[in-house]
């Protein structure tokens, strides 16, 4: 066998292996496959029951507005949002006022077609908001959580009916003092919910709680159908004993969930309650063991093999 007849295969085959070993060396994994959740996987991840116990709490749409539909207002910087006759400068000190829903006004626009105005009301004054939306559109689509920078009071005063004097664990750790300053939060401790009141801008409802210390402290949290996922009700508080859930945990590694830890060792389903759900996750297999990566958006990462967390990063 000639050294011209062997040279091209391994050529090829010295091609393959450095591929393989590439690969090899930037992932650590062969074979890996990005697993993407879908709506029905990320609904079996969240805790459920939580989801119902607000489900009967929405916002209303603009077409089910009737006068008199109380809002406030979270910021300054809203006098920006309405007509200038009204509103000069963002100046304005009309933060914490509270106004009223009082009448929906069509107007021809330059191009020919029509949009719609929301006219509120101070008691003295009148504001508008040019919605840029045809009267259907803006019936069908907008929400009372739609207006920027206004607090639907109505919708907080479901909140407040719903949850004070409720007792609850908590899923978070950002808390807050009674000056809006954090402070060292826990997981999974019960707390009693003392009053439901307005929030601000970004968190539009803000939840004062008392430990069993009898602290208190504040939780911001946003309408559960607002779609921002991370400050609902459903990932601030659970409605029982989440411990009880869980059984099987023994009591070292539940103290390293209530601190947000991880170490190795740890079961997949004890890390989702320590860190939460992952944003992606990669599988595929090193040697003959099947691996596991979860990444969070935050830069943590978290490695598998046959189940049970061999490295991480937090």
């Amino acid at each position: 066998m000639t050294i011209k007849k062997i040279k091209p295969r391994l050529l090829y085959a010295l091609f393959l292996s450095l591929i393989m070993l590439f690969d090899s060396c930037s992932t650590g994994i062969e074979s890996t496959k990005t697993i993407t959740y879908s709506k029905s996987d990320r609904k079996e991840l969240n805790a459920s029951p939580e989801e119902t116990f607000m489900a009967d709490i929405k916002p209303l749409k603009l077409k089910d507005w009737t006068p008199g539909k109380r809002f406030m207002i979270a910021d300054n910087r809203a006098a920006i949002v309405f007509e200038p006759t009204q509103v000069k400068t963002d100046s304005v000190n009309i933060k914490g006022d509270v106004i009223t829903f009082n009448r929906l006004i069509e107007r021809p626009t330059p191009g020919g077609a029509t949009q719609t105005v929301i006219s509120f009301n101070d008691g003295i004054n009148e504001y508008l908001y040019p919605t840029g939306k045809t009267l259907d559109d803006a019936l069908e689509n907008l929400s009372s959580l739609d207006i920027p920078m206004l607090i639907d009071l109505d919708l907080v005063a479901t909140y407040k009916d719903k949850l004070e004097g409720l007792k609850l664990w908590t899923h978070s750790q950002l808390w807050y003092d009674k000056h809006g300053e954090k402070k060292e939060g826990r997981k999974f401790v019960p707390v009693t919910v003392m009053e439901v009141k307005p929030g601000d801008m970004l968190f539009q409802i803000h939840i004062d709680i008392r430990d069993e210390d009898g602290d208190e402290s504040l939780i911001y949290m946003n309408p559960s159908h607002r779609g921002l996922e991370s400050r609902t009700f459903a990932s601030l508080f659970f409605l029982s004993d989440p411990k009880t859930r869980y059984p099987s945990i023994q009591p070292e590694i539940w103290e390293l969930i209530c601190k947000g830890k991880v170490r190795t060792g740890m079961t997949k389903e004890e890390c989702k309650l320590s860190l939460g759900n992952p944003d992606d996750v990669n599988t595929g297999h090193d040697w003959n063991q099947t691996v596991e990566i979860w990444n969070y958006n935050n830069g943590s990462f978290l490695q598998f093999q046959d189940g049970l967390l061999t490295r991480y990063r937090i």
